[in-house]
């Protein structure tokens, strides 16, 4: 890419990426007792949402946990913004930062079904202009190539810079476009290189056919069918009230205004998206329907594709399977100021979403800990 550059990145935070950390589900001896409610016992959403909040000093937490049939438990604790009075509470929003990779592979799913756009799509065919600079290694890779991750493209720590961009958001992605594939890419297609400038180029191709930005086939497409009101960028873009992001320092966690992110806004279809954690589970359980058979909105072609991991990583979700407890779906979100993680366990009809206005390194194990404290007593039961 160009060495142009408007601002230094804090390398493996572009929105957060899949790290493995004791994500498969162990027993971890708790309570045998259901979270129907705020009650403390060991393996109850409050209490492991209270441990985040003391024992890793997170300023605040939120936590969901939800069936196809609608949220079992929500919690939160907390505050909103460190050094601060007011409370965390389950409405506030909250950045999700690459899972919103699969909300959008959903979106484009819909167009996929409407026959705008196909998983064979080549970015060639809706951009003719790069029939004379797209590097020929770049040819032939497809749409549902990018979204795999497996279409060569450059991930975060390829770079130490971020691109001088110009325009709106849908011109700069435009603008990615031509400078990512004209020139060779990182790594052989086919291979997998997680990559959130792949998901940049796989929104522009859709707002290319359909002559509308990511937001609008977002909203059209998504949320408004599901019911969702989604805030683009951090919660404090829709009210300086709700969460706060915030970074570690020696002093401890220090709130971050939004605008460190701004050079990174074009990025956002691969994960500049805050939601509720009641709106979140509406998109979960969406496929959660289908997975059990009852597709909606998408075709079960259409899902089927979605759903579909090459090894372990399908269109914005890791799939790990050969748990005791059937497949887990399982994906993180950060861009260094917050972090969010979602577990889902189809045949278990369960899934679990924490999210915290935090982030360092700590923090993908211990929030792996608390989700596996509050599902494996109640799995075991099922």
């Amino acid at each position: 890419m160009t060495t142009n550059c408007c601002a230094r990145i804090r390398v493996g935070y572009w929105l957060g990426f899949p790290l493995l950390l004791a994500v498969l589900l162990l027993p971890v001896g708790c309570s045998s007792k259901s979270s129907t409610g705020p009650d403390m016992n060991e393996a109850s959403l409050a209490y492991q949402l209270s441990l985040l909040t003391s024992k890793q000093h997170v300023p605040g937490a939120l936590g969901a946990l939800w069936t196809r049939n609608g949220l079992t438990d929500i919690q939160a604790a907390g505050v909103r913004r460190a050094g601060y009075p007011d409370k965390m509470t389950i409405g506030d929003y909250m950045f999700l930062g690459s899972l919103g990779k699969f909300m959008t592979s959903t979106m484009i799913g819909r167009l996929i079904d409407e026959g705008k756009l196909a998983w064979t799509t080549r970015p060639g065919d809706v951009f003719p202009d790069l029939a004379s600079t797209i590097d020929p290694a770049y040819r032939d890779v497809t749409l549902l190539d990018l979204l795999r991750h497996r279409a060569g493209v450059p991930a975060s720590e390829d770079f130490g810079t971020v691109p001088q961009l110009t325009g709106s958001l849908r011109e700069q992605r435009e603008q990615v476009v031509n400078m990512v594939l004209s020139v060779p890419p990182a790594v052989p297609r086919g291979t997998y290189r997680y990559s959130n400038i792949g998901y940049a180029i796989a929104a522009a191709m859709a707002e290319k056919v359909m002559n509308r930005d990511w937001r609008s086939l977002m909203d059209e497409n998504l949320f408004q069918p599901l019911g969702i009101t989604p805030v683009y960028g951090w919660p404090v873009a829709h009210d300086p009230d709700e969460p706060w992001g915030h970074e570690w320092t020696s002093s401890g966690f220090m709130s971050m205004d939004a605008s460190v992110d701004a050079p990174l806004m074009f990025l956002e279809p691969a994960g500049f998206i805050s939601l509720t954690l009641e709106d979140y589970s509406k998109f979960i359980r969406l496929h959660m329907d289908a997975l059990a058979g009852q597709p909606r909105i998408l075709s079960a072609a259409t899902f089927d594709t979605l759903h579909t991991p090459v090894e372990d990583y399908a269109c914005g979700m890791t799939v790990l399977t050969g748990g005791a407890y059937g497949p887990l779906y399982w994906h993180n979100g950060s861009n260094g100021y917050f972090y969010a993680a979602l577990y889902l366990l189809p045949e278990k009809d369960l899934a679990i979403a924490l999210a915290v206005n935090a982030e360092d390194s700590s923090l993908s194990a211990a929030v792996t800990q608390a989700a596996n404290a509050v599902l494996e007593p109640r799995i075991s039961r099922k």
